[in-house]
């Protein structure tokens, strides 16, 4: 009990230095006289509560997170944990990044793994309500502990740090997922279609077409099921509950389609992607469509017409150029999806660009940072691909100043990302045409390459 009275004598010492009494102080801090005298002055003394903490500590002029260190006896008060001040403490102690609080905490209610449940509830309440960067340590604590193997809180653990590791690092996001692959099909319905999503996102992103294609199939296989399952459900409207996914179920099952169609495409299968593309252009019959779910349809409405006029460009239509630059002209927020896609097929057809990427530049250029509903990891790495394309563009047209511009404009996102497949595409790019370099260039990729060694 030594931590526990030296928290009380901390108080009352800050109390004299005030130079107040106990009851003075009650009503400055705004706790009751009686509770506050229990206490300071009972024996046993009354355990204190978080609330009532932070409270003294505001009153006594200190900064949050005040005394948190002691305060741990107070959540084992007894030798036991108590629920009550325990979780409010570890909540509070995410908040505000005391770790070591936190991992005292854990540390001795592991002494009782049954206590993991409480654990993981704790992650739960702190990533449902948006603290996602808090809610880690508890969860890294369940896949350090966690011994049944076929736990779902397990899956759900590593499918929660799965989605908070995902950002601009695509090495840290490869590592991610691989660690999560194995839980996705011991998680809950829900929560699987929206891994076998984010997984095809990853590897598809990082050009890992086997493993984009294996989780695209799954994706299909997997919401035709649930959806299955849904409409049997919806036979008996009294018990019928909808599966609470993040997203209308209709986007899981239209996202499988489109993701085949985007393999289809990277592999130059044009007919399998048309194929595709025909499932999810009309989603418009799907059962249990609500007003999101209707939003979402007519989404994948605009998918199809956007896909149809790439797969038209990459097929080598002329004429499909017309139709590019209207929509772009229309749909100024898809011009860097479409700019990638017209230099491919530029690249592979010979057309003759060069107008309209001058004309599109400035979009192009802010594409890597503006919100879209293309996710930031895919919209950086998409502008590595515009630039790697546009500099082989300029260098077959000899139009050595522009090709340089875009090529090391991309490098630099290269490195930033730490896209390493990239990384050896774009470094022998410009090692072949080094020679046609300005010295302002090669100055500007001798310090890219700088800051990637340190």
């Amino acid at each position: 009990m030594e931590m526990t009275m030296t928290l009380r004598s901390e108080i009352e010492r800050g109390i004299a230095e005030m130079g107040m009494n106990f009851s003075e102080f009650g009503e400055w801090s705004g706790i009751n006289r009686g509770i506050f005298s229990a206490i300071l002055n009972s024996n046993p003394p009354k355990p204190i509560s978080l609330n009532q903490l932070e409270r003294i500590a505001k009153a006594l002029g200190h900064e949050e997170g005040w005394m948190f260190d002691l305060y741990i006896d107070e959540c084992f008060y007894d030798g036991r944990p108590n629920r009550r001040r325990v979780e409010p403490f570890l909540i509070r102690s995410a908040e505000l990044d005391r770790i070591d609080c936190i991992e005292k905490v854990l540390s001795r209610l592991l002494e009782d793994l049954k206590q993991l449940e409480m654990i993981f509830e704790i992650g739960e309440a702190l990533y449902t309500s948006g603290k996602i960067k808090e809610s880690t340590v508890f969860y890294q604590c369940i896949v350090q502990n966690e011994k049944y193997h076929q736990s779902e809180r397990l899956a759900v653990s590593h499918y929660r740090l799965f989605r908070a590791a995902l950002g601009e690092d695509n090495e840290r996001n490869l590592r991610a997922a691989i660690e999560f692959e194995p839980f996705c099909d011991k998680l809950p319905d829900h929560h699987r279609l929206d891994g076998l999503m984010r997984l095809f996102d990853v590897y598809f992103t990082l050009g890992k077409l086997e493993e984009a294609e294996q989780y695209s199939r799954e994706l299909i296989q997997f919401s035709s099921t649930v959806y299955a399952l849904e409409k049997q459900s919806m036979n008996n409207p009294n018990a019928y509950i909808p599966i609470q996914t993040d997203h209308p179920l209709v986007v899981y099952y239209g996202y499988g389609f489109l993701s085949m169609e985007t393999i289809m495409f990277r592999q130059e299968n044009f007919k399998e992607a048309r194929a595709y593309t025909k499932l999810y252009e009309d989603l418009s019959y799907f059962a249990g469509l609500d007003e999101q779910g209707r939003k979402e349809v007519e989404k994948f409405r605009f998918f199809s017409k956007q896909n149809s006029i790439y797969i038209d460009l990459l097929s080598g239509d002329l004429q499909s150029l017309e139709k590019c630059i209207a929509f772009m002209d229309e749909h100024p927020e898809e011009v860097s999806a479409t700019i990638s896609i017209l230099l491919t097929a530029a690249n592979r057809n010979d057309f003759e660009i060069t107008e309209i990427l001058k004309d599109f530049y400035g979009k192009v250029e802010s594409s890597k940072f503006e919100n879209s509903h293309y996710n930031k990891m895919y919209q950086m790495n998409r502008y590595i691909d515009i630039c790697y394309e546009a500099a082989q563009y300029y260098f077959k047209k000899r139009i050595f100043d522009e090709a340089f511009d875009y090529l090391l404009n991309g490098l630099e996102i290269v490195v930033k990302i730490n896209n390493k497949e990239m990384f050896m595409k774009y470094v022998p790019l410009f090692e072949k045409y080094r020679i046609d370099t300005s010295e302002d260039q090669h100055l500007k990729y001798k310090k890219i390459m700088k800051e990637m060694i340190l």
